[in-house]
């Protein structure tokens, strides 16, 4: 339980309040891209739309566990998110950049932006009793029904800017949203969503023979050709194993075999012995392609093994321990006190010059898997 703890207790008293006090925008409002790695603001950073949106969620919920005092101002980059992105330019959907000061420097409906708008609307809606935001939920994914279904299946990539090579990480981002959709609604139809999701990834996303999760595929949902096709990320694959977990979590199914395979590939293939991360990226075969890390994946790690862990698996403990063990050695311990040095090199030294405010979503989803975890101990 120590690293579950360590984890947890450095997200509630330390990560949440950092982020509150040095994520806003002072002058323009919303969330900042980004951070110094000294917690200066970086005020000139384009805004993504989904930066905005994961920020949303993450204070709207922290708010609603009870963890850190930031709904006023999630529903206030809401709303101003909703004025600024929603409809821009005369067009349905949501557009995908915006300039420090708000304005539509890119116009394009991305499916990735729409699944973060989605997750962000769920937990708005929860913590602030305010059904609008649920009514907005439903009229973007009438867009995405409208103007983005893929007659292969899913969505496509974006509207008004490149469709290939489709991805799985945005229909994988679209299933966790839409789980919370129906976490926070209670609404069937959001789980019967989920479901569609659910059966692209047994049907094209995984990958049985060599127990792994494609990443980059064809219009039709073949893998893409050469490297891209080959391409593992270890993250998305603990990323898999939790979602999978929330999916008979909420179902009351079974979990799918998937997920001890992916956990297990995850853990065979995906660690880095030079730094004790995961890599970024490997092949099929397990051989490492891109040997730096990232703090999101470890994020990731912690997650699935702190599940795995609340399931019984006990052998899942003493990969939660070496899991957190390295996220602070190589990303917590070496920066300012609630930040993160975001990318390490091979061998396992920093290399980042400022804190993405991004990173916070993913680390959120490992706080309170170890909160839950401390909490059923």
């Amino acid at each position: 339980m120590d690293g579950a703890h360590r984890i947890a207790d450095w997200g509630l008293r330390t990560a949440l309040p950092f982020w509150a006090g040095h994520g806003w925008d002072a002058v323009h409002g919303g969330y900042l891209e980004s951070v110094g790695l000294d917690g200066s603001p970086v005020t000139g950073d384009r805004r993504r739309v989904r930066v905005q949106a994961r920020q949303i969620y993450v204070f709207a919920r922290a708010q609603f566990e009870g963890w850190q005092p930031g709904l006023e101002r999630a529903v206030e980059a809401g709303t101003l998110l909703k004025a600024r992105a929603w409809r821009a330019g005369g067009m349905d959907g949501w557009a995908h950049m915006l300039s420090p000061d708000g304005q539509v420097i890119d116009p394009v409906r991305d499916l990735y932006d729409h699944a973060f708008i989605l997750l962000a609307l769920a937990w708005l809606g929860k913590a602030s009793g305010d059904p609008a935001w649920f009514d907005l939920a439903d009229e973007t994914l009438a867009f995405l029904d409208r103007d983005m279904t893929d007659p292969a299946g899913g969505y496509a990539e974006a509207l008004g800017g490149r469709l290939l090579p489709r991805r799985q990480n945005p229909h994988m981002h679209l299933f966790e949203a839409l789980m919370a959709l129906h976490e926070t609604t209670g609404r069937s139809d959001f789980l019967d969503r989920a479901r569609a999701i659910k059966a692209l990834f047994d049907q094209h996303f995984y990958d049985a023979a060599h127990g792994v999760l494609g990443e980059f595929y064809t219009a039709s949902w073949a893998p893409d050709s050469g490297m891209p096709g080959d391409t593992i990320e270890p993250g998305h694959l603990c990323e898999w194993v939790w979602l999978l977990h929330e999916f008979a979590r909420l179902t009351g199914e079974a979990v799918s075999p998937a997920a001890k395979a992916l956990y297990e590939t995850a853990m065979r293939s995906g660690i880095n012995a030079r730094s004790g991360l995961l890599y970024a990226a490997t092949d099929r075969a397990g051989r490492a392609l891109e040997k730096t890390s990232r703090t999101w994946m470890q994020t990731e790690w912690i997650r699935a093994a702190a599940r795995l862990c609340r399931m019984g698996d006990v052998g899942a403990m003493g990969q939660l321990d070496r899991a957190c063990d390295a996220t602070f050695e190589r990303h917590l311990t070496p920066a300012i006190e609630g930040g993160w040095i975001d990318q390490i090199d091979g061998l396992g030294a920093g290399i980042s010059t400022r804190m993405p405010a991004s990173t916070l979503y993913h680390f959120f989803g490992c706080i309170a898997e170890c909160q839950a975890m401390t909490v059923d101990a």
